[in-house]
């Protein structure tokens, strides 16, 4: 019996042993699943913050200058430049690569980022210049004969230009930037669809490349498909959120369209990401134009007048302001000033008739146009008499009728004055 009993307790006892294992282990089993739902959950958060772009490209630009401050080598004022090229401060750029080639021109490379330089500040003949020196130099890369086919093609030597990108091509056959170019050369010559090929091309094998969607979007509104040029646009802004110029390319569409509101939206978001952006100012002075808004087109077109003097034909919108306004005085100025810095400027040459003539009728009550002393020297000038009526007699005609009869005789009698007997 007592060992009935012993194996009852043992036997208990070992039940609930393996009841704790179990309940253990479950327990165990259920925080590690547990913990491992929650480190799933947690994946989301962002690791410690790693220094941003902008955060490295300025603290390069800090070293370099530092190291030119220390002790001036050329090759510190060359990639200085090339960092502020990449980076739109091009006056700057120009200015370091310009000292870098003062003390060492015997590197290639100078003269291709001078090349590079010289492009974006609108100056094909002198970038061509650096680029073929650069070749003399020794420099063999595919960008260089890329940059030299876009500078031929630029200036319509499109022959030339066409061997420098197929060399490029040669050596680098999956180069975005040379279909692009290739692409900006069919565009120039008249083959459209030729160039749309280039273009979707050189999108596939570079699609960051900001030049190849501003192409398109200005190919299908010259097309007069303003749907397909708002998908390429909105996909470059989607890579680049920040470029002034694709809210402006945006704005255009919309200006193509007739929609004028939405075209002023991306007009004023373009000058808001870049506030010097004069292209802007004046197609919002256009749509105020067009709404017959005068005073805030003349504030845009003189804004852009500020931006840049030499904008073609700005003085005479200007002088149209001030006409439509009334100010004939300051539309007169502004006329005179595009007559003479143009003087095949129709428009500008009658509007300053219009406001001389209507100035004179502001002025004048006798006469809605200019005398013709204004137009004539005094000898050839028309002279009016001018009669008093107090001193002069004036004979009263008296009016007489003739009366005809059936046998072809006539009779005359004269017919008294009214009040007479």
């Amino acid at each position: 019996m007592k060992n009935i009993q012993g194996e009852g307790v043992k036997s208990m006892a070992w039940f609930y042993s393996f009841t704790l294992y179990m309940a253990l282990l479950f327990f165990v089993t259920f925080f590690l699943f547990a913990c491992g739902n929650t480190n799933r959950q947690a994946a989301h958060i962002p690791d410690f913050p790693k220094p941003s772009d902008s955060s490295r490209v300025e603290g390069a630009l800090r070293a370099l200058t530092l190291a030119i401050n220390q002790s001036s080598p050329a090759s510190a004022y060359a990639k200085r430049a090339v960092i502020l090229l990449a980076m739109g401060r091009m006056n700057e750029a120009l200015t370091d690569i310009d000292e870098a080639i003062g003390r060492n021109d015997d590197d290639g490379s100078y003269y291709l980022t001078r090349a590079q330089i010289l492009r974006a500040l609108q100056q094909p003949a002198k970038a061509l210049q650096n680029a073929q020196r650069a070749e003399i130099l020794g420099v063999d890369t595919p960008e260089l004969y890329t940059l030299q086919g876009d500078l031929l093609q630029q200036q319509n030597q499109f022959d030339k230009a066409k061997l420098y990108i197929a060399k490029a091509l040669q050596m680098a056959p999956y180069d975005g930037e040379a279909y692009f170019f290739n692409g900006l050369m069919a565009a120039r010559q008249g083959d459209t669809a030729q160039a749309l090929t280039l273009y979707q091309q050189s999108l596939r094998l570079k699609p960051r490349y900001l030049e190849t969607y501003n192409q398109l979007a200005s190919v299908y509104r010259t097309l007069g498909d303003p749907n397909s040029a708002l998908v390429y646009n909105q996909q470059a802004l989607r890579y680049f959120p920040n470029n002034a110029r694709l809210y402006y390319g945006r704005g255009l569409i919309y200006h193509t369209e007739g929609k004028l509101d939405s075209a002023m939206i991306y007009y004023k978001q373009t000058m808001k990401v870049q506030p010097g952006y004069y292209q802007a100012y004046f197609q919002i002075g256009l749509i105020n134009q067009t709404y017959r808004n005068y005073y805030g087109a003349l504030t845009n077109y003189q804004r852009v007048q500020q931006l840049r003097p030499i904008f073609p034909r700005i003085d005479t919108y200007i002088g149209y302001c001030h006409e439509q306004m009334g100010q004939y005085d300051l539309a007169i100025a502004a006329y005179t000033k595009a007559t003479q810095q143009n003087t095949t400027d129709q428009q500008a040459a009658a509007g300053l008739w219009r406001s001389q003539r209507r100035q004179y009728a502001q002025n004048s009550y006798n006469s809605l146009f200019l005398p013709d002393t204004v137009a004539r020297p005094m000898t050839q000038a028309r002279t009016r008499t001018v009669i008093d009526t107090n001193r002069v007699r004036i004979s009263i005609i008296q009016p007489k009728a003739r009366v005809t009869t059936h046998s072809g005789d006539s009779l005359q009698r004269t017919v008294k004055p009214i009040g007479q007997n």
